[in-house]
Formats: structure tokens, sequence, C-alpha cells
């Protein structure tokens, strides 16, 4: 007999974090903006903002009374996250053959339908961890570079997360503006925009600026750049360190620092589509300003599943028997949202429009 097992949820829990084949896809803009964890009860994610500000403290004679300077606004958030449920069979017809995906081919002995069976199943779950974690990256990266997350798809209707970032966080440079244009200063630019970021209401310092593959390409021929990095040949370039050379072509690639304090990164990852076209996170012609004040969350809502007694879980994988037609199901459910505490801490400009 085939050893079936329906394996609990802490089991397949289990199997997700050990299994050492299941490395996590690109996180990039996870892991740079969004360094904290926060799980909801209710089907609803909840964000209280307090305004802070820069008011002198008030000059009184010292007989004088107190000048009251506190004042705290208040803004509630509550947004319903989008909810992701993969669901995927383990079918008796799948545990019969031999599988290509799970090195059988090349193996001399054939697995048993049993060991066929648990390897489906670490499999599948493979899967669905890393479609959930891309769903994760997806939205950390509109959240980032659009100040917004615009969700929908044939199962959800159009929903707009907007975070309230400055409208002039977001810059479309046209015409004889552009990077590469005769007279623009590319380093000019970024100083200024650096400037409007770190004077924001919620900015910031900025440490990163991710560069598009195509200006990168217009960035590394820019005159002003090539002339600090050649001042008296001087290791340090008056804190500018680019690496102008052939790149290995990696999804994210770090090439220097301007100015000492600005790391810069070549980004080129991408995603696929239902339909199996490729789309890039991040637009090529686009630059992106961030700092450290992001402060972002990863806010899950309550899983809303009786099986899961409606917890605060980041995924909740859970599998069942149907009879007719024999299979035995997986399912991974995840309630999602990436979210930009403070969103003026980024800046996202459009600096070639090649198109």
């Amino acid at each position: 007999m085939i050893d079936h097992k329906i394996y609990d949820t802490a089991t397949l829990l289990g199997v997700m974090r050990d299994d050492e084949m299941m490395q996590p896809p690109s996180n990039y803009w996870l892991s740079l903006c969004f360094p904290t964890v926060m799980n909801f009860t209710d089907e609803y994610i909840d964000f209280t903002k307090i305004t802070s500000n820069r008011k002198l403290a008030p000059l009184v004679v010292p007989t004088a009374q107190g000048v009251p300077i506190y004042s705290a606004a208040e803004r509630m958030i509550r947004v319903k996250p989008a909810y992701v449920k993969p669901k995927d069979p383990v079918t008796a017809s799948r545990m019969i053959k031999r599988a290509a995906g799970l090195g059988e081919l090349a193996a001399p002995v054939a697995q048993t339908p049993a060991s066929r069976y648990n390897a489906i199943v670490a499999d599948i779950l493979r899967e669905h961890r890393r479609a959930i974690e891309r769903r994760w990256e997806w939205m950390a990266a509109q959240a980032v570079i659009y100040g917004e997350v615009i969700l929908e798809d044939e199962r959800y209707p159009r929903t707009v997360v907007d975070f309230d970032r400055a409208a002039n966080h977001t810059i479309n440079l046209t015409g004889t503006d552009r990077w590469g244009q005769t007279g623009v200063s590319i380093l000019r630019n970024i100083e200024s925009w650096r400037t409007r970021v770190r004077q924001a209401p919620f900015g910031g310092p900025t440490n990163r600026i991710t560069i598009g593959a195509n200006v990168w390409e217009v960035m590394r021929e820019d005159e002003g750049i090539r002339e600090l990095l050649k001042v008296d040949f001087r290791p340090s370039n008056n804190g500018l360190s680019l690496n102008l050379g052939v790149r290995e072509g990696l999804d994210v690639e770090f090439v220097g620092r301007l100015s000492g304090t600005l790391d810069v990164y070549v980004y080129s990852d991408y995603y696929q589509e239902p339909d199996g076209t490729t789309t890039p996170f991040m637009d090529p012609d686009d630059i992106v300003l961030t700092g450290p004040g992001v402060q972002g969350v990863r806010a899950f809502g309550a899983i809303q599943d009786k099986a899961a007694n409606w917890q605060a879980l980041a995924v909740f994988p859970k599998m069942w028997d149907e009879q007719d037609p024999s299979a035995t199901f997986i399912m991974s459910q995840s309630a999602p949202l990436m979210v930009p505490v403070n969103p003026n801490n980024t800046l996202r400009a459009t600096v070639l429009n090649a198109a």
C-alpha cells in the first residue's frame, strides 16, 4: 500500500522552512525597505501615523509661563489586503509516473509511489512559497517605486492602495532635461532630489540609488561623472567610486558609491505574467532613491480559514483529500500588504523616457 498521509499545518510549515532547495526568489525591495513583520488578527490592516515637526523651542524670560509646543496629528489608515491562495493537486497519476522534475529520470532505480508522494508534496509547497514570496516582492517594489500598490486580477476588482507619497517625489524628465542630453548634470539632479527627500515630511537622508539597466548605460558615459573619477587619480575621487567596466549581468548588482554615502545598484529583475510574458519589477528608464527611514512593514491580515482558527500568519498551508476524482490537494494562503510607513523617504524619477 502507498503510505499516503495528510500532513498537518505544523508539518507543512516545517517542510517549507527546512527544505534546502527552497531558496526564496529575489527579495531586493523587501530586504531593503521592509525589515519589520506585523500580523493582524482580523481581515483589516490598520496603521496610525503620528506627525512630527521641526519646531524651535520658544524663547521666554525665566519668569514667564511655559509655552506649549506639543501637538500630534493622527491619521488612521485601514486597508483590507488582497488574498492569495495557490492550490495544486497530488493526483494518483502523478504519483505513478516517473517524474523528470524530481530527478527520477537519471536515477538507476525508480522511486516508490510513497516516496514520490512525499517528494511531490515538498515540490508543491516549494512552488507555492516561491509564488507567494514573489507576490510579496512585487508589492514591496510597487510601494517603494510608485508610492502606491494597484491590486487587480481576474478574480479581484481593481483597488488602489495609495500611501500618500508627496507628488513631487515622482519625477518625469522629458525633452532636453533627460539624462544624456547636452548640458544635463546627472550629479546635480541626484543632489537636488536627495535634498528634497531629506527635507520632506516623513522623509530623511537617502543612502541608496537603484538604477534601471538603460539608465546605467547612459550614466556611466556621463562626462561629469567620468571627469570626477579621473581627478588626480585618487582612490576617493571626491567621494565618487564607480565601476564603469563590464557588469556581471546580475539581476541586482552593486557598482559603487556617489559622494561616499550613496550606494549605487543596477537593477533588472523581472517576474512572469500568467500568460508567460516577462515584466520588469522596475522600469529600466527609472532611478529610485531610498533611505533607512522608510521603515516598511510586511503586514499580514488574518487567514480566513476555519482550519487556521483565523490566526495571524504570513503563510498558512493545508492539505486534504477529495474522493471523486481521487486526489489530495495542497493550498497555501496569505493576506499580505507591504506598507512603507514613511513613503516620503523614497523618490522615483524617469530620467530617459526612451520609449
